[in-house]
């Protein structure tokens, strides 16, 4: 009976860790590609960097990459940091950029955050379903 019981805890134990696991997939980033990451670098570069920095976190503005980054943002959606990208950056020009523009570097800080880009284009539309978890 002590085995019986035990087997019992164990799988228990086991499909909550699945169950928990499955979550843990859905609340993680966004797919994004190569692509979109090396052309958000550019727009980084020409648009963000002289207030977030060379490396995202080196300006006088937020932090853009880190652990107090992720750890901040964590429990959030990416929808909501591209909510405040697109409607408050860049700070010459709150909204200015195109909509792609502004996915694309949502995916460079996604990568230099440690993330890996994959073949499924991240969509703006799509952005509430994923955090910055890892």
């Amino acid at each position: 009976m002590q085995i019986t019981l035990n087997r019992r805890s164990y799988l228990a134990a086991t499909v909550l860790s699945l169950l928990a696991g499955s979550a843990y997939v859905s609340a993680a980033p966004s797919p994004f590609t190569a692509a979109q990451a090396t052309s958000g670098a550019a727009t980084y570069k020409a648009q963000c960097a002289m207030c977030h920095g060379a490396t995202l976190n080196n300006g006088g503005a937020p932090k853009l990459a880190g652990a107090a980054f992720l750890k901040k943002w964590a429990p959030n959606s990416e929808d909501d940091l591209f909510y405040i990208m697109s409607t408050t950056m860049p700070q010459t020009n709150p909204g200015g950029l195109k909509t792609s523009e502004y996915e694309n570097v949502l995916t460079y800080i996604l990568q230099k955050n440690g993330f890996k880009p994959g073949k499924v284009a991240l969509k703006s539309t799509n952005l509430k379903k994923y955090n910055f978890s890892k």
